[in-house]
């Protein structure tokens, strides 16, 4: 029988009985307690009662959520087969979609009568009126306003690349739309879609720049190496100069899906300010050496602009001790943490934990790499203006793992650990957060009814 976290079935039944066998650790600054628990029958279906509510107050609120499972866009065996996508307003009508798809995830047949392979596939893009101005929310899409296709053959089977297109599409419109992106090899009879927002509010946005590398090809990530080049290319050809906000923060890790802390606003003042000259629309090649993230920017006057995230060098890999240090957080209570993060050799605090938790070192490898798997993950997927694994959805998977369902809305998600519409199955609701950093931040809705699966999926890891 699958299972949608290490150890608990599918079967909602199952997780029940394995409450009572929760183990006691000391409370915490997150608030746990990790107390036996014991659901009597009664507990059980008034908890029934409130997951229902919270997802249709949080559909009504948030809008309708489409009922198209979107969880395979989480599922890292699935990523070699889904596109990545980026988006360049290549002037005040039409807009260029870069689409990068890896050689060795297409199927290479040889047509009758031929001596060479080939891989067939192609990309529909539609663009549909934004689902923020549709009344009744959701992904309705239901008023087209441009759609684009083009299909490629490559005969290239035994070099094993990345294959580099682009697809325009018309976007004479104000305000904000739903791009949906079907990708389809051809030769396996097999389609996968995406989606992206797309913004023309303003001719200061960040889908008004795009980011090349030394080969002029797009990065499809807004994140870079210190050693790495990269211009940055503006529509906007009569500039001669952009300005540089540089933030260096470095911001707190997710809380519990139940914890009850409100989080702190963020403050814009940047901690400097630079310029950077403009050619034609194009900085020249450069460097960012220093972490933190760059705000570029054409009238500062706004907030909008297009960011660049400096993290650590190799992300959005795990490569040191010390990165695989901080994210034990989520499974150690505060006394356990404190005591690993003063430890001078990382390397060893790390081992300390796993092989502690796992009881031999055979057991220990294989949570290091389920767990830091998940980690990267959850870089890859959710990092906005901060690591993917430190935020509200990072917390979550890396927790629980990639989710049996997923459903979007127009400015939330919905994740559903077990069968969908199984009523003791766990969903987590995020909604979207206004950010003018990245289009990709969003918060969970906490709730205390969450606290004890919290300690029974954080006891899994443990056991």
């Amino acid at each position: 029988m699958k299972k949608y976290f290490m150890g608990i079935s599918k079967n909602s039944k199952s997780v029940i009985a394995s409450v009572a066998k929760q183990s006691h650790f000391q409370q915490d600054c997150f608030g746990r307690s990790f107390l036996a628990m014991t659901y009597s029958i009664v507990f059980r279906d008034a908890l029934i009662i409130i997951f229902l509510f919270f997802g249709l107050f949080f559909s009504c609120r948030f809008g309708k959520i489409a009922t198209q499972n979107l969880s395979y866009l989480y599922d890292k065996d699935m990523s070699p087969f889904i596109p990545e996508y980026t988006v360049f307003h290549k002037n005040d009508t039409v807009s260029l979609i870069y689409f990068k798809i890896y050689s060795g995830s297409l199927l290479y047949v040889k047509p009758v009568g031929e001596d060479i392979f080939f891989a067939k596939f192609s990309l529909k893009a539609e663009l549909y009126d934004s689902p923020a101005r549709l009344h009744s929310g959701g992904y309705d899409m239901k008023l087209l306003l441009d759609s684009n296709s083009v299909t490629i053959t490559d005969n290239d089977r035994d070099n094993k690349r990345d294959i580099i297109e682009t697809l325009e599409i018309k976007t004479k419109f104000q305000g904000a739309c739903l791009l949906k992106l079907i990708f389809a090899d051809l030769n396996k009879h097999t389609t996968v879609e995406s989606y992206m927002n797309i913004y023309r509010d303003s001719p200061y946005g960040r889908q008004n720049f795009i980011m090349l590398n030394v080969d002029s090809l797009p990065f499809y990530n807004s994140w870079i190496s210190g050693e790495q080049q990269f211009r940055l290319v503006s529509n906007n050809k009569k500039i001669n100069k952009l300005f540089v906000r540089y933030y260096d923060r470095v911001f707190p890790i997710a809380a519990p899906s139940f914890s009850t802390i409100s989080e702190k606003s963020f403050y814009f003042n940047a901690d400097s300010i630079f310029t950077v000259p403009l050619e034609n629309g194009s900085t020249a090649l450069m460097k960012l050496v220093k972490k933190g993230y760059y705000h570029f920017q054409i009238d500062t006057t706004t907030k909008e602009g297009y960011t660049i995230f400096r993290f650590d060098e190799g992300f959005p890999k795990i490569t040191t001790p010390a990165q695989m240090l901080y994210p034990l957080r989520y499974l150690t209570s505060k006394y356990e943490y404190d005591d690993l993060i003063v430890m001078k050799n990382k390397k060893e605090a790390v081992d300390k934990f796993w092989v502690e938790t796992a009881g031999n070192v055979d057991r220990a490898k294989e949570l290091i790499k389920l767990y830091y798997n998940r980690v990267q993950e959850a870089n890859r997927y959710f990092t906005s203006y901060m690591e993917g694994w430190k935020t509200d959805r990072g917390i979550i998977y890396i927790v629980y793992g990639t989710p049996n369902v997923v459903y979007r809305g127009k400015n939330m998600e919905n994740w559903v650990y077990g069968e969908a519409r199984n009523m003791l199955s766990i969903t987590f609701s995020f909604y979207k957060v206004e950010n003018p950093f990245t289009d990709n931040d969003y918060s969970l809705s906490r709730s205390p009814v969450y606290k004890d699966g919290w300690y029974m999926a954080v006891d899994n890891w443990r056991r």
